[in-house]
């Protein structure tokens, strides 16, 4: 159920989908809750470059399988009362999620950042500086007074609040002090998912769905099967659901203990959680929910949508989904009268049949999907930024990008070319791949196809895509990088400027986590570069510590180098350096091209306002299984020794052994695993006794 559910095309003429490009929606959570499984909904909404900052997890599994980019988060406890250290921990665990949040936020610049649940509002939202609009998706109940009071402070810092429910409204905002800014959107379901059967299973099955945790009063359940058993002895209960790891299985075990009563023996399942509940729906009598304080109620939704009536408290989220022509509603947690409401479904199964058809129609009319999201993007197009059309035209930029087994990765910057400079030509230069590479670059628009029949080197390659470029400008891209917005384009028509020297220009790149890569670097040798082999540029003053590492920097700034997985320039730039030295057959051509326009006269200039994603390490890991440390070591030596002469290149040669030494020592007194250092180490000693180690 993790397909698109709203297709770009289908969308009404202004909305969302033609207005965003960029949206980075941000989740504490990695689990596949109602929650998260509402976000995936209302993503489907959205047609522009969607990003999920989440934990690894099943909503990160499901957010890819929709088309969703994932930058991963750290996964983190969700407990706050387990312990009397909990709180403070949980505070510790928010503070480094608004780090995170904020951090992404201003390295992907998007158009629209949506904060999913509380914790996630908090982090965006405490003393915000982002220049993005943020919009708080609300979809709980407060849990207490310090907390409510945080979170009402951070909606007031909100762009926009959308609540699920009127429920989560009134409890969010009492005095009506956000009316100008708070929306209520219900989620929506997709009704035709569900199949209807007239003939639920025998003998007649209550079914309680939802996650086994204590706030949702699983057992309340047993107690009003016990009960309604006492006039239908019959009725079977089947719980379907689990509980979260961080709760151990106590509520569990007390169910079963409950369940094996002689009242309840034999007549209680309990199944387990569930990717798909629609089987269970289908041969259930009717749906029981006993949360009292449930903030919207996705499960008593879906039992509508599946024809069954349902049973819940007439308080709060299952209230506004359920009237008496599908359910019933008994005072939150009076087991008689649930019990009660049981009995009268049960044993007339005419007006169960009515109900459920009834409780269909309903959530198609009221809580249809489409419905659903098309309330949500008229919503939050409303406070998204706009940007600006670039001042170039995509036409004058080519792409040059070489590949070697690159299938899956070309296709996906392919993709990302079309979505954000469309117009503008593709160089696909194939180094002897074996798989679907050439296929995928042939079937791509707007692309030419360079087949080389061999593996000539990465330099080789590059060179040879540039004389087929005719285009003023080139962007030199690996194929395991992505495009997220326009901005490479933005950056490209600085260089046609009037007045603008000839220059070589590098991106902010992101990995994907979100981490800024260092792909600038200073000058080999100069007094930065060995300072950084000493000193981490994080106990320096940022000032000094942007000379050690320019990657970093918020603002367009000069750097000796460049790494080569995104590199832009005049066409005749390229051309007039080589651009690379083919001598060099992977690794050190980059470095190499960086000290040659130097000599040259040629600066080269990192601009963080231009973002690209890098997947990196694509090509070592085919063709290495890994990171090859010492070819590394040795191009890299190569390259100064070949610019800079021997002396420069001895220096560089010690710089580099007191960089991953000093590196091994801090991370060994940390605690934490140094093996890559120690590797690296070994390569830069074995290149400086003139051997190999590979």
């Amino acid at each position: 159920m993790c397909e698109p559910l709203l297709k770009p095309d289908s969308l009404e003429p202004g909305t969302l989908a033609a207005l965003m490009p960029s949206v980075l929606m941000i989740s504490y959570s990695g689990a596949l809750g109602g929650a998260e499984r509402i976000l995936l909904d209302c993503a489907g909404a959205l047609a522009g470059e969607r990003n999920l900052a989440c934990p690894e997890g099943e909503l990160a599994c499901a957010a890819r399988a929709q088309g969703i980019r994932v930058l991963a988060l750290p996964g983190r406890s969700l407990a706050l009362r387990g312990s009397a250290m909990d709180p403070v921990r949980a505070f510790g665990r928010l503070a480094a999620h608004g780090r995170e949040a904020r951090r992404l936020i201003g390295d992907l610049d998007p158009d629209l950042v949506l904060a999913w649940g509380m914790r996630s509002a908090l982090a965006c939202l405490a003393g915000r500086s982002a220049r993005a609009p943020i919009v708080f998706q609300h979809n709980d109940l407060l849990p207490g007074p310090l907390i409510a009071r945080a979170v009402r402070l951070a909606a007031s810092r909100a762009e926009l609040v959308l609540a699920l429910s009127h429920a989560i409204a009134a409890d969010l905002d009492p005095t009506g002090s956000l009316a100008d800014r708070l929306r209520i959107v219900h989620p929506g379901v997709d009704v035709e998912k569900f199949s209807l059967t007239s003939r639920p299973a025998r003998p007649p099955e209550i079914l309680l769905l939802g996650a086994l945790v204590p706030w949702k009063r699983p057992e309340l359940a047993l107690e009003a099967v016990a009960l309604a058993r006492l006039q239908q002895p019959e009725l079977r209960l089947r719980v379907v659901g689990g509980e979260f790891a961080e709760n151990g299985d106590a509520l569990t075990a007390r169910l079963r203990e409950r369940a094996a009563a002689a009242d309840l023996a034999g007549a209680v399942e309990f199944v387990g959680a569930v990717a798909d509940p629609r089987a269970d729906l289908e041969r259930a009598t009717c749906l029981l929910h006993c949360a009292p304080r449930e903030p919207f109620g996705m499960a008593v939704l879906e039992a509508l949508a599946a024809g069954r009536p349902a049973v819940v408290p007439g308080a709060a989220g299952p209230a506004e989904i359920v009237d008496q022509s599908c359910g019933r509603l008994y005072p939150p947690e009076d087991v008689r009268a649930a019990a009660d409401a049981l009995v009268e479904i049960v044993g007339h199964s005419e007006l169960a049949a009515e109900m459920g058809a009834n409780g269909r129609r309903r959530a198609q009319e009221q809580f249809g999907l489409a419905r659903s999201q098309a309330r949500f993007a008229e919503a939050v197009q409303q406070v998204s930024r706009r940007r600006r059309a670039p001042a170039l035209a995509p036409e004058e930029l080519a792409i040059v990008t070489v590949t070697h087994n690159s299938a899956p990765e070309l296709e996906r910057l392919l993709a990302s070319v079309r979505r954000h400079l469309p117009g503008s030509r593709t160089v696909v230069v194939d180094s002897g791949s074996q798989d679907e590479s050439l296929a995928v670059a042939r079937a791509a628009g707007s692309t030419t196809v360079l087949d080389l029949g061999a593996n000539l080197g990465f330099g080789t390659a590059c060179n040879a895509g540039l004389e087929a470029v005719q285009e003023p400008l080139t962007v030199l891209l690996n194929p395991d990088v992505e495009l997220v917005d326009d901005s490479l384009l933005r950056l490209a028509a600085s260089q046609l400027a009037s007045g603008m020297p000839a220059r070589l220009l590098a991106p902010r790149v992101l990995l994907p986590n979100g981490r800024r890569q260092d792909n600038v670097h200073p000058m080999p040798a100069s007094a930065a570069d060995l300072a950084r082999a000493l000193i981490a540029p994080e106990l320096l003053p940022r000032r000094l510590a942007l000379a050690l590492a320019p990657w970093r920097a918020e603002r367009p700034r000069r750097v000796g180098w460049a790494v080569g997985c995104a590199l832009l320039a005049r066409t005749e730039t390229f051309r007039a350096l080589g651009p690379f030295d083919e001598r060099f057959f992977l690794y050190g051509e980059d470095l190499d091209l960086g000290l040659h326009a130097s000599e040259r006269g040629i600066e080269t200039w990192f601009h963080p306002e231009a973002r690209v994603l890098h997947e990196r390490a694509h090509a070592s890991a085919q063709s290495f299984g890994g990171e090859p440390f010492s070819r590394l070591a040795r191009t890299r030596h190569e390259a100064v020794l070949r610019r800079l002469g021997a002396p420069r290149a001895r220096v560089d040669l010690c710089a580099q052994a007191l960089t991953f030494l000093s590196r091994g020592i801090v991370k060994r007194a940390l605690g934490r695993p140094a093996a890559r250092e120690r590797a690296q180490l070994k390569a830069v000693l074995g290149t400086r006794r003139g051997g190999e180690d590979e």
